[in-house]
């Protein structure tokens, strides 16, 4: 009489996590150790790299300028009306945003300007007022504003993230990540401002600044964006100083 086959009861049939040793926490591991062999190496700012984005995007958004025998003169007596524009930044290899704070800032110190006399006042050119996207629609809308200068705004970050010695002897055990100083986050921001005459459509200035923040601390822990925003910050308040020395010149020769 032949046996019939011995069935394992469906409870028992399972895998053995530990018996072939594999861990159920190995998949959860394995996304991170992937994102930290994926910034283990130092790949350094690039500043020429900003550089060439911003004038790059200052071709394309200025186009072509009319000759100076055809471009209207500026006639205007006393301290001018000045406008203001942050160039959109929400693009690959800007990475940021400008936010309410950098338009705060750049207000007040506006108010600087306008306490010394060398501006009669200022405001923000709004990007819905502009009819269209490139410079020649940026200063009929400030035209429309009342101002007689234009001040753009342009800027660009990048972040270096890289690992030290603690981040080999100490992520892999898991903790080592959210607590073991093993990550790296570098961030360079450039801005870049340009002073426009309004009618005249003549560039008068043209400055530049660096910000550069750094950090070190656990990899969960350590968030580009915020070494970002402290670059940028850097930087804006450094254009604004010499942009503010470009303002006192002009003034004085008036």
């Amino acid at each position: 009489m032949t046996k019939a086959p011995h069935r394992v009861p469906p409870s028992k049939i399972r895998i053995s996590w530990i018996g072939t040793g594999v861990n159920r926490r190995s998949y959860m591991v394995l996304p991170l150790l992937l994102f930290l062999t994926a910034c283990a190496g130092s790949q350094g700012l690039r500043l020429d790299s900003l550089q060439q984005t911003l004038q790059d995007e200052e071709v394309r958004f200025v186009g072509a300028l009319p000759s100076p025998s055809t471009a209207n003169s500026s006639t205007r007596q006393g301290p001018p009306r000045l406008g203001l524009y942050f160039m959109p930044t929400g693009f690959l290899r800007h990475e940021f945003e400008w936010t309410d704070a950098d338009r705060e800032s750049l207000l007040a110190w506006t108010n600087g300007l306008k306490r010394d006399g060398l501006i009669s006042g200022a405001s923000f050119i709004q990007l819905s007022s502009i009819k269209g996207n490139q410079l020649a629609q940026l200063r009929e809308s400030a035209m429309r504003y009342g101002a007689d200068l234009l001040l753009i705004v342009d800027g660009a970050a990048n972040v270096d993230r890289y690992n030290n010695y603690k981040a080999v002897l100490l992520y892999w055990t898991i903790l080592g990540a959210y607590f073991a100083d093993g990550t790296h986050s570098d961030a360079l921001c450039l801005v870049r401002g340009a002073l426009w005459d309004v009618r005249g459509e003549t560039k008068l200035v043209g400055e530049e600044a660096q910000g550069l923040s750094k950090t070190v601390g656990p990899a969960a822990r350590v968030e580009d964006q915020e070494q970002v925003t402290a670059a940028r910050r850097q930087a804006l308040t450094k254009l604004m100083d010499k942009l503010r020395d470009d303002f006192a010149r002009t003034g004085s020769r008036r």
